[in-house]
C-alpha cells in the first residue's frame, strides 16, 4: 500500500492490557502491509466491567483530527452501544478496526460484531485459556505462542506473550504443564514496582529484548517474594468469612499483592463449615478484586452482578456500587455484615 497506515491503540492498564498493546506494532511490523506503519499513543483504561473503555473511545470519536487507518482495543470491550458507535465512524472514515479480547463476560460481542471482535476464551487447538496477548497472537500470526518457542523468526515474542498470559489467566499455579512458573508472577510483580510509564518502558524494553531483560533485576525480584510472602501471611491471619449467592468466601482489605492475595484466600478453610471457602474478595479503596481455585464458581457473574464488574470466571473485578455493601452473615443468617469501603 502507498497510502500512510496510522493506528490508534486502547487497552486495559495491566500486565496483560499493557503487553497487548505493546505487542501489536512488534507483530505488525513483521507483516508486508504495516512495514512503515505508524502509531498514535495507547489509551489506557483501568480495569472494569464491559464499557469501562467507552468514555475514552468516545472521546476519540469526538475529537480526532488524525488520518487514523486502523484501531485495534485489546483485553478490553467498549458496550454494545459504544461499539456500534465505532462501527459507524469507522465505517464513514474508511477505519478497519478490531477488538481482541478473552473476558468471557465480553464475547457475545462475536455474534453482533462478527467481522471485528475476536473474543476468545480459550483457544481451540491447543486448549490453552486466553489472555489478550495471546488472543492478538494467534489471530494475527496463526498460531499459539506455545507452538512457536523455538521458531526463528516469532520466538521471542511468542515466549513473552505465553509468559503474559500464564500470569493473567493464572496457569502459572493452576496448570502442572504451564510453560512458565515463577517466571510469569515473578514479571507482574516486578511490573507494579514501577511507576506507569515505567512500567511501559519495562514492557517495551521486553518485547524488544524478550524475558532475558529480566535477568537484571533478579535482587529486586528477590527482596520482593520476601516481602510479598510476610506481606500476605499477615493478612491470611486477619481473613474473615461471610456468604453471598449461597457462596462462601473469605475477606480482607488488601493494599498490595491482590491477585496473590486472594489465590491464598481462596484456599482457606471456613471455620464454620470445615471446608474451602467458593471464593475470595480483597477490597481495594473502592474496588473489589475475586479469586477462586473451584471449577464450578464463576466470579464473571459474581462481579458483574454484585459489583458492577467482569472479569474471568476465576478472576474477576469491581468496584462498590455505593461507600457500604450489606453481605450476608453466615454466623447470624441476616445480611448484618456492612463493610465500608474506606474502613479498615
Amino acid at each position: 500500500m502507498t497510502d500512510k497506515i496510522l493506528v490508534k491503540r486502547f487497552s486495559h492498564t495491566d500486565l496483560d492490557g499493557v503487553g497487548s498493546a505493546l505487542l501489536l506494532p512488534h507483530i505488525l511490523k513483521k507483516l508486508p502491509e504495516f512495514k512503515d506503519a505508524e502509531y498514535l499513543g495507547v489509551t489506557y483504561c483501568e480495569p472494569g466491567n464491559d464499557g469501562t473503555i467507552d468514555p475514552n473511545v468516545l472521546k476519540f470519536l469526538e475529537e480526532n483530527e488524525e488520518p487514523v487507518t486502523h484501531i485495534f482495543i485489546s483485553d478490553i470491550c467498549p458496550s454494545e452501544e459504544v461499539i456500534e458507535k465505532l462501527k459507524d465512524y469507522c465505517k464513514e472514515k474508511n477505519i478497519q478496526w478490531k477488538i481482541f479480547d478473552h473476558h468471557i463476560s465480553s464475547s457475545g460481542m462475536n455474534a453482533l460484531f462478527p467481522e471485528n471482535s475476536r473474543i476468545f476464551v480459550a483457544d481451540e487447538t491447543t486448549g490453552l485459556k486466553h489472555s489478550g496477548t495471546t488472543v492478538i497472537f494467534k489471530e494475527l500470526v496463526g498460531k499459539m505462542p506455545t507452538e512457536l518457542f523455538n521458531d526463528e523468526t516469532w520466538g521471542k515474542l511468542a515466549q513473552v506473550a505465553d509468559c503474559i498470559r500464564c500470569y493473567d489467566c493464572w496457569d502459572w499455579q493452576a496448570n502442572p504443564e504451564a510453560s512458565y512458573k515463577e517466571e510469569a508472577k515473578d514479571f507482574n510483580n516486578l511490573f507494579y514496582f514501577f511507576s506507569f510509564e515505567k512500567r511501559l518502558s519495562l514492557m517495551e524494553a521486553v518485547m524488544e529484548n524478550g524475558l532475558a531483560y529480566l535477568d537484571q533485576y533478579e535482587d529486586i525480584i528477590l527482596a520482593m517474594k520476601e516481602k510479598e510472602a510476610d506481606y500476605i501471611k499477615g493478612k491470611l491471619k486477619h481473613a474473615k468469612f461471610a456468604k453471598l449467592d449461597n457462596l462462601t468466601f473469605a475477606y480482607t482489605f488488601g493494599e498490595q499483592y491482590q491477585s496473590s492475595l486472594g489465590n491464598a484466600m481462596a484456599q482457606l478453610i471456613n471455620p464454620e463449615t470445615e471446608e474451602v471457602v467458593d471464593f475470595s474478595l480483597v477490597i481495594v479503596g473502592n474496588g473489589v478484586s475475586l479469586r477462586a481455585v473451584k471449577d464450578d464458581v464463576d466470579l464473571s457473574y459474581i462481579a458483574k452482578r454484585y459489583f458492577n464488574g467482569g472479569g474471568h470466571q476465576k478472576a474477576s473485578g469491581g468496584s462498590f456500587f455505593r461507600q457500604e455493601f450489606y453481605m450476608y452473615d453466615s454466623k447470624t443468617e441476616q445480611e448484618s455484615l456492612l463493610l465500608t469501603a474506606t474502613s479498615r
